[in-house]
């Protein structure tokens, strides 16, 4: 057996995976629709704005006030309606699903470095590191998720925001997200990392006299990716609920910013009178939660048919 083959068991099956996730109509659509709230998160405020006349674009600005039309119902000028402050909804809105996306970003980068990488040295290398990494994993495993990030969020947010405003207090976010998201990881990528290092071709490669490191990245990490980007994608479901109850919470993004929890949290009060306030982000959340969900399944079942 070659030293090049480790890759013939799994990959040549995944060769056209991206045929048998078109096919998959629920993932289809689900990616279909993450990409159109990506492209709406990133251009859809400076193009709705556009819509209006030069004169009137302030008023689809998501801090400016317009006081004519505070809890205003949907109107040519205020296509979902304008909040408590006045401030356009669809505005808004659309900045609150880039805040999402982009905490969403900052944790599974932070997920797949953290979690990938030290399940993969724990899974190869065993011994003590192995040891090591799996005590810290189950340590926070053991401590409720969500809770860990709220105690982080609680006792960290005033000073992230005094030394670097309104970011800070998102990448603290999403580091707090980070902390509790890296666990799971490391355990599914450690546990393929096993099943695969017993494998032929890791024996034949070893054999030839390859190193360690050569091993990791030209076998192992070609191999464990499918199941990395898997873990990842089904996870961005969670990281949006997760962000949305720290926003809701008061321990999340703060005004002027705008967040889907954010915009629940100022409109609950008003639910009876204003209910639209409340139910298009709760409706925008859930949409997110499901897309995703589906783009993950559907990748799970195209890398892995073993899992249908």
């Amino acid at each position: 057996m070659s030293a090049i083959e480790p890759l013939t068991n799994r990959t040549n099956s995944q060769h056209h995976w991206w045929v048998a996730l078109i096919r998959n109509r629920a993932a289809l659509a689900g990616g279909i629709f993450v990409i159109v709230a990506l492209v709406l998160a990133l251009a859809g405020p400076s193009l709705y704005q556009q819509s209006l006349p030069v004169e009137q674009q302030r008023l689809r600005d998501g801090v400016f006030q317009d006081y004519d039309a505070i809890n205003a119902a949907p109107s040519a000028g205020h296509w979902l309606g304008a909040d408590y402050l006045g401030r356009d909804m669809l505005t808004r809105l659309l900045v609150a699903v880039r805040v999402s996306l982009l905490v969403a970003f900052v944790v599974e980068s932070l997920n797949i470095l953290l979690g990938g990488v030290l399940g993969l040295l724990a899974g190869y290398f065993g011994g003590w590191l192995d040891v090591l990494i799996s005590r810290a994993a189950d340590m926070l495993f053991a401590f409720p998720g969500l809770l860990l990030a709220i105690l982080v969020s609680a006792v960290f947010g005033s000073t992230a925001r005094e030394y670097y405003g309104g970011m800070g207090r998102l990448l603290l976010v999403a580091g707090a997200l980070s902390l509790v998201s890296w666990p799971l990881m490391a355990r599914l990528v450690r546990s393929e990392t096993l099943s695969i290092k017993s494998r032929d071709f890791i024996m034949a490669s070893r054999s030839l006299g390859a190193s360690n490191w050569e091993i990791i990245l030209t076998h192992l990490l070609p191999n464990v990716a499918w199941l990395i980007a898997v873990a990842a994608t089904l996870d961005v479901a969670g990281v949006i609920v997760n962000e949305a109850t720290l926003s809701l919470l008061g321990l999340g993004i703060e005004e002027p910013g705008a967040s889907l929890g954010l915009m629940i949290f100022r409109a609950a009060g008003k639910i009876e009178r204003y209910p639209l306030q409340v139910f298009i982000p709760a409706v925008v959340i859930t949409a997110l939660v499901l897309a995703f969900s589906f783009l993950g399944d559907g990748l799970r079942d195209a890398f892995d048919p073993r899992s249908l």
